[in-house]
């Protein structure tokens, strides 16, 4: 059967980067894909439907590797689930794109557009009855309920079937792949008839295996991409992706939805719910009204005369721009509201001791060497373990006020429980802090705890240590190969890049036990900072100190061992006496060398701040040491 493919008129093309937008925007909002809008919209201006599923499926699979790195980044994905399902869920794609071709080729647009339209119409029902009567219940509560393990997935968990038996980190459980295959099959088959698979997937992966809200948010990620990427092959093969579609809305969708990310943190949680179930009501009954023309083109019904056809396509139309405007109409709604409220706090006096804030009142940065207002970075992982009891004991040992931060993703992952989700995201963060303040509290160290919300952690950190005139910021460090790190950056990196703070960065199992310190020099301004910080700190800890200058030519050595002697004399003056080393070679291969040699469990460097091109070309000393040493670093800003 012909393909064709619509004209793409110039009002087209704008018309088509609106209702990107606008499906950005509100998927933002309530946490969902907006495939369930973005498909109906797309047939609409007179897509077919498989041709609608496919573009969607194509724009989307992008954004889903994209989420599941950053929700990677919090622990929060169990990527051994993700790609089992995946697997599954691909094999769901394959035969549900078969399906979808095969009713294109028997019954033709119109049986293809009938079929989409009625699995919308069930589907939506369902879901959003669902969302309406959660978001009813959670206006009424006012108190939701923890989440639990279900019944059902305590049983699954206890089935023992010999020989299909898989770990999963997530739930710290074994369970028979007899379970996850036909979880995943679902979810693949449903994404490949409406371009929506976490409307199945996650859900399963909460109430049937048990899986976390948190995590099984982020997982379905993985399985998004996995599947996605399997379908837009098997569907573009067969020619039914429309590129340019896929591009323009999601060139629309990625401004709207940061938008909308923004608005969830100025409205209630059933608010949001409210506005999708709504929504998904009105696609539900757009897709409704065009039934009877798929009917009576398919000849089962009385034939509709050609202005009826047209009315109902228009009016159905009308219908799904309603929805798209009305919802984002509350999204600015809540956006300029909740930013008139967010200045008006910023004017008034700080929050009281001991609340949650998402910004300090700006004061001045405290001079090189002191450390009296200490911001420990945590996310709750096994990764910041060693940095929140590193950043407790230096709190107490320079009695500093001691602030514990974490930032909340905002949502932007697939699932119609997206804000549900995100308020078990906020929850955890939370618990966390809570647990940071008390583990802080017993050591006598008094710890304000911060909330911040943003898509990218680095920019949340260093625009809270900047207003918050922070003098360090303690951070812990994860495992991540060279490879993994030159291809999504690294939020540390970042923000030693950016910020005016000191940073300290603690391996997982790193420890500063007072074994020494070495500190790199170079004569620069940088190194004079970092000695002075060594300087100070040795004055109240006394601990063995080890100036290293790298040459990295023989030629060199002269001018590095100039330096060191300069820097060491003037360290002296200040009453620290120290050890000086000369070396020739890689400058971070031999700081590293040094500081093992030495027994060393804290290394001090100034930082040259590089940041963009300029790092990415001849990289950074200070960012090779962190991600090599075992021991802590601290990295000095002027």
């Amino acid at each position: 059967m012909e393909i064709s493919f619509i004209d793409l008129s110039l009002g087209n093309v704008v018309l088509l980067f609106v209702i990107g937008f606008v499906g950005g925007l509100v998927s933002g909002f309530i946490g969902s894909g907006g495939a369930f809008v973005l498909t109906p919209a797309m047939m609409n201006l007179g897509v077919t439907a498989i041709m609608a599923v496919a573009s969607n499926m194509a724009h989307k699979f992008p954004k889903a590797f994209v989420g599941a790195m950053k929700r990677h980044k919090f622990g929060q994905v169990d990527i051994k689930l993700g790609i089992v399902l995946g697997i599954s869920a691909e094999a769901g794609v394959l035969y549900g794109a078969g399906l979808q071709e095969t009713i294109r080729e028997v019954f033709g647009k119109a049986g293809s557009n009938l079929y989409v339209s009625t699995v919308f119409i069930v589907v939506l029902a369902i879901v959003g009855g669902y969302v309406l009567r959660d978001a009813y219940k959670m206006f009424h509560s006012q108190n939701p309920d923890e989440e639990k393990t279900t019944q059902l997935a305590k049983w699954v968990q206890s089935v023992n079937i010999p020989g299909t038996m898989m770990y999963f980190k997530a739930i710290d459980a074994r369970i028979s792949v007899l379970f996850t295959i036909p979880i995943g099959f679902a979810t693949g088959m449903l994404a490949a008839t409406i371009a929506v698979g976490g409307f199945i997937g996650v859900p399963a992966m909460m109430y049937i295996l048990g899986v976390p809200g948190l995590i099984a948010s982020a997982t379905e990620l993985v399985i998004a991409f996995v599947m996605g990427m399997g379908g837009t092959i098997k569907f573009a093969w067969a020619g039914y992706v429309d590129i340019r579609l896929a591009m323009i809305i999601l060139a629309g969708s990625l401004f709207g939805v940061q938008l909308g990310a923004i608005g969830t943190t100025y409205v209630k949680p059933y608010t949001v719910k409210i506005v999708m179930g709504v929504i998904m009501m009105l696609a539900l009954l757009s897709r409704g009204i065009v039934v009877p023309v798929y009917l009576s083109e398919l000849g089962q019904i009385q034939p509709l005369a050609a202005e009826t056809a047209s009315l109902l396509g228009d009016l159905s139309f009308a219908v799904l721009l309603f929805a798209l405007a009305a919802g984002a109409t509350i999204v600015f709604r809540a956006l300029i509201k909740g930013m008139s409220e967010h200045r008006a706090k910023l004017a008034a006096e700080n929050a009281e001791p001991g609340t949650f804030s998402t910004a300090a009142e700006p004061r001045q940065l405290s001079p090189v060497g002191r450390m009296e207002r200490i911001m420990l970075v945590s996310d709750g992982s096994e990764y910041a373990e060693s940095a929140v009891t590193e950043a407790i004991r230096l709190a107490k040992r320079c009695q500093a006020n001691l602030y514990a931060f974490s930032v909340l993703a905002t949502p932007d992952f697939e699932s119609p429980l997206g804000q549900n989700l995100h308020e078990l995201d906020k929850k955890a963060m939370v618990d966390n802090l809570l647990k940071v303040r008390a583990q802080a509290e017993a050591e006598g160290v008094s710890c304000e705890i911060l909330l911040g919300h943003g898509s990218d952690p680095f920019d949340e950190i260093v625009d809270q240590a900047e207003v918050s005139a922070m003098d360090m910021i303690v951070m812990g460090r994860r495992d991540k190969s060279d490879l993994l790190r030159s291809m999504m950056g690294g939020t540390t990196a970042k923000v030693i890049g950016h910020t005016h703070s000191d940073v300290l960065v603690v391996p997982r199992q790193g420890k500063m036990e007072g074994k020494g310190i070495v500190l790199p020099v170079d004569g620069s301004r940088n190194s004079e900072a970092a000695a002075a910080t060594v300087v100070s700190m040795v004055s109240k800890c006394p601990v063995a100190v080890t100036l290293v200058s790298v040459a990295i030519d023989p030629r060199l050595r002269e001018d590095a061992q100039g330096h060191a002697d300069q820097l060491a004399r003037l360290m002296a003056n200040a009453g620290i006496q120290v050890q000086v080393e000369t070396r020739i070679g890689s400058p971070d291969a031999e700081i590293l060398a040094c500081a093992q040699e030495r027994g060393a469990d804290l290394i001090v460097m100034g930082s040259h701040g590089r940041t963009g091109l300029d790092r990415l070309l001849v990289g950074s000393v200070s960012e090779r040491v962190i991600g090599q040493t075992q021991c802590p670093v601290l990295i000095v800003k002027l």
